[in-house]
């Protein structure tokens, strides 16, 4: 795929490290990954091959020394801060707005495509989540963040000379978000909560959400860096037809029942009241729209997907004990 080395940002996460092992498919090896040295991330690392790993907590002028001494070919920057909680502007600007520029400006000056992700929190509870119409309407600080860069590169995008495209990415879920926490996919979360305590606990909300499977995106990203047919810009990357928490839950319920771990679905879905300091900053719908014909083709079908990767959860976790 490449010549010079493909800097991965974010490599040791759930999207980097599928990613990562997508470009370790096509034959190439030659990566350096910039992360932290989470050691609940590691796992992902271990059937990956790559040449580099830098550490991105401390700062930028240790990255651009250690980057100095290669001549990349391409930036793939997915790291970010993702916690939506985070309430501290300057953690939040500095992950994710100062650390992009960083490497926007990276691949300008070396006249090499970069390919980003971007998030459908920008569009907050906007009734609609289309680039071209502007609906944008961040809600928390970490929408912001994503949003700041996505400003920053259409109002400077006719100057580049390199290919930059961002990627919005709305709900991804797939193997190797273990390690996320409150921040992992719902269909994640909603599996640990009946292996962990026996039942989910439902926000009583209508909550609809927009889903894409992890290897789906991981594909996009690799065909957008290939076809330069795809122009500078930024686009979404999601499903196209949103599935309700109550239809996730269900799904997991349903999928621990065919598993034998549970004789029925009664009682492991609860619903609970919405806490009221998250009414007004959560995302109530989210829908992709005005894909690209690429995009869609490569992310339809997720509610099969997202029962496959259910019951491979359940049957990873329950192998030895059902």
């Amino acid at each position: 795929m490449s010549k010079g080395p493909i800097i991965v940002t974010g490599g040791a996460g759930f999207l980097g490290s599928n990613l990562i092992r997508k470009i370790n498919h096509y034959g190439e090896k030659n990566i350096i990954i910039i992360d932290n040295y989470d050691d609940a991330k590691f796992r992902n690392l271990k059937s990956l091959q790559f040449v580099d790993y830098i550490n991105y907590t401390k700062g930028l002028d240790s990255i651009h020394r250690q980057l100095n001494r290669y001549s990349p070919s391409c930036i793939m920057h997915i790291g970010a801060n993702a916690d939506v909680l985070v309430r501290d502007p300057e953690i939040m600007m500095e992950a994710n707005f100062e650390h992009s520029k960083y490497y926007l400006q990276l691949a300008l000056d070396n006249k090499i495509p970069m390919i980003y992700a971007s998030s459908s929190a920008v569009y907050g509870n906007s009734n609609r989540s289309n680039v071209e119409e502007k609906s944008e309407d961040p809600h928390n600080i970490y929408a912001w963040s994503k949003w700041m860069f996505d400003h920053y590169v259409l109002n400077n995008i006719a100057s580049f000379a390199s290919r930059v495209v961002g990627l919005r990415l709305f709900n991804i879920f797939g193997m190797g978000e273990f390690h996320k926490g409150k921040n992992a996919s719902l269909p994640y979360r909603f599996f640990s909560f009946i292996r962990e305590k026996g039942f989910i606990d439902l926000f009583d909300r209508e909550i609809k959400r927009d889903y894409v499977w992890v290897e789906d995106v991981a594909d996009v990203f690799i065909d957008v860096l290939n076809y330069d047919s795809i122009r500078n810009g930024i686009y979404n990357l999601g499903g196209g037809n949103p599935i309700s928490h109550e239809m996730v839950a269900n799904l997991v319920a349903d999928a621990f029942v065919k598993r034998g771990v549970y004789q029925s679905t009664s009682g492991l879905v609860t619903k609970v009241a919405m806490p009221a300091d998250l009414i007004h900053n959560f995302q109530f719908h989210t829908k992709a729209e005005n894909l690209l014909e690429m995009i869609s083709r490569r992310s339809a079908g997720n509610e099969e997907k997202m029962k496959n990767y259910i019951s491979e959860l359940i049957n990873i976790s329950y192998e030895s004990k059902v």
